[in-house]
């Protein structure tokens, strides 16, 4: 190696040249280092690395830009992060990504169209590869802008397909089979279905699934009830029941967040579940298993729909203007605590009183 780093430490901007100097070896030594494109002998890799931490040395992502018109990252655009379900979905998003030195660039939408739009500018002015947008609520224009300009789109639950267009869905049937044999093996014939807004396109087919499963069971639909996708519109489930003198065995949730929000209410009630009523949630977020009782769930393979999104946008973007494809992601049920055996059909009585004698000493609670 040819003398000291420390006159290039001196400068403004580090470049593959002052590297290239400072290990003695060629620019094309340093490039193919630097971007994994060829074998390097182990002695002379290890040079360039070291010259490479030394000099501080970073990659110049806009002059890359520029050459190739593409940068070396892709898109992720979910709704919310405090959504438990997207943590795994990004893991499995981001570690593909890592696998392949491609970056990640994350954008949340919080439900708003604005930031919606945002996300969507940042990813067109960053030139990525490709962008996977893991959200039921997304602006059909906002998607034909990235696909105006080549940009390759995965979307979550979407039936429109074309070029650079393609679709990760995820296959509750089998899950919510599995649950419905469940329940009917445990003797329950009463119950109630909670779903998430039918605006949403994916509540809406998660509500029709549920509804259609329950009739195929010969069970007795007592109430299909609609409410946000959080812990409140549980709350508000239970407590609209309650207000009809509806008294379910089971309760089956469109999601695990609305289960958690209806379990904690049931049990504020001084309701036993399993017992007096059991409570299903989907989507197995990773609260579902602390829950007490631990929650019974569809569960979905969320870091695999990652993946999937990640694997459908290299491959358009290696086929440019291919026609998209739709991948289906099954489910599956897991029985847990909060299912349990159909309370006898005289004990509904016993539930209203219950309620009535908890009502009194919650009463401030409940206004």
């Amino acid at each position: 190696m040819k003398g000291s780093c420390e006159p290039y430490c001196m400068k403004m901007t580090v470049t593959m040249q002052d590297v290239a100097q400072a290990a003695d070896v060629s620019i094309t030594t340093v490039s193919h280092v630097i971007n994994a494109t060829r074998p390097i002998a182990p002695a002379t890799r290890a040079r360039v690395l070291k010259a490479l931490k030394e000099l501080d040395y970073y990659k110049n992502s806009s002059a890359r830009l520029l050459v190739r018109g593409h940068s070396d990252a892709l898109g992720l655009i979910i709704s919310d992060i405090d959504n438990p379900f997207y943590p795994q979905l990004i893991k499995g998003f981001e570690r593909a990504c890592h696998a392949e030195r491609l970056e990640l660039i994350l954008g949340m939408t919080n439900y708003d169209r604005r930031n919606a739009e945002a996300a969507v500018r940042r990813m067109i002015e960053d030139r990525v590869r490709g962008v996977a947008i893991m959200s039921a609520e997304f602006d059909s224009k906002l998607v034909g802008r990235l696909l105006d300009r080549k940009i390759p789109v995965v979307r979550l639950d979407d039936l429109e397909l074309g070029p650079n267009q393609s679709a990760v869905h995820i296959d509750y049937s089998a899950g919510v089979q599995q649950a419905m044999d469940h329940l009917a093996s445990l003797g329950h014939e009463n119950v109630a279905i909670v779903h998430g807004p039918k605006k949403v396109l994916s509540s809406s087919r998660y509500s029709r699934l549920l509804m259609n499963a329950v009739r195929a069971h010969g069970m007795r639909l007592l109430s299909c009830i609609e409410q946000a996708n959080q812990p409140a519109g549980g709350i508000a489930a239970i407590q609209e029941l309650i207000a009809k003198k509806i008294y379910p065995t089971a309760i089956i949730c469109g999601k695990d967040l609305i289960a958690i929000g209806a379990l904690g209410e049931a049990l504020r009630l001084g309701w036993r579940v399993p017992a007096d009523v059991s409570i299903i949630g989907s989507d197995d977020i990773a609260f579902a298993v602390y829950c007490h009782p631990s929650l019974s769930t569809v569960h979905v393979q969320k870091d695999e729909v990652g993946l999937c999104a990640f694997r459908l946008l290299q491959k358009m973007f290696k086929d440019k203007g291919s026609h998209g494809v739709a991948v289906s992601i099954e489910t599956q049920f897991i029985p847990r605590e909060s299912t349990g055996q159909a309370r006898p059909g005289n004990s509904v009585m016993e539930m209203s009183q219950s309620y009535s004698g908890n009502r009194r000493g919650l009463g401030s609670l409940h206004g």
